[in-house]
C-alpha cells in the first residue's frame, strides 16, 4: 500500500513539475513588454553632489555657460554635453540641427581646443588649437584634402613632392 501511495505521489509530482515547466517556457517565449525598459525624455541632466550640472543629454541642448552666463551657440545642437565642476561647458558629442554635422569638441575654460567634425555628405575635419595662435587643421573631402598649420599665428608651408 505504501508503495502505491509513493508511486502516486511521484507521478503527481512529475505531472505538476511538467505543467510548471511548460508554463515557464510559454511565459519566457511570449512577447515581452519592453516599454518599462525604455525612457523617453527631452533631456537628462546629471548633477554632482553640490547640484552643479555636469552632463546633459538632450534634444535640444541649452546654450553654453561661460563664466556663469549663457552665451548664444549660434544654432541648436542635440546630444551629450559635458561640464566642469563650475558648470562651464567643456566639450560634447553632438549633432547640428542646421547642417546635420556631427561634432566631438574638447574645450578649455576659455576656448575650444579640439574639434572633430563629420559632414552628412561625407568629409571630415579635425582642428586642434594651442596657445599663441597655434593651430593644426586636417580635412578630407570628396575632391580634395586640406592641411593647415599655424605656429604663433604664422602659416607653415608644406612642401609636396609627387
Amino acid at each position: 500500500m505504501k508503495s502505491k501511495i509513493l508511486f502516486a505521489v511521484i507521478v503527481l509530482n512529475l505531472v505538476i513539475s511538467g505543467i510548471l515547466l511548460f508554463k515557464y517556457q510559454e511565459l519566457k517565449n511570449s512577447n515581452r513588454n519592453d516599454s518599462n525598459d525604455i525612457i523617453t525624455a527631452r533631456a537628462i541632466i546629471i548633477v554632482d553632489s553640490l547640484g552643479v550640472e555636469r552632463a546633459i543629454i538632450g534634444a535640444h541642448l541649452p546654450d553654453p555657460t561661460f563664466h556663469g552666463y549663457r552665451v548664444p551657440r549660434g544654432g541648436s545642437v542635440s546630444g551629450l554635453m559635458l561640464y566642469d565642476s563650475e558648470g562651464q561647458e567643456r566639450g560634447g558629442y553632438v549633432t547640428d540641427d542646421v547642417y546635420g554635422n556631427i561634432f566631438l569638441t574638447l574645450d578649455s575654460k576659455v576656448s575650444q581646443q579640439a574639434l572633430f567634425i563629420s559632414e552628412p555628405q561625407g568629409g571630415a575635419t579635425m582642428q586642434v588649437w594651442g596657445r599663441n595662435n597655434n593651430k593644426i587643421s586636417i580635412g578630407a573631402y570628396e575632391d580634395t584634402i586640406d592641411i593647415d598649420l599655424k605656429l604663433n599665428g604664422r602659416q607653415i608651408k608644406l612642401n609636396r613632392n609627387e
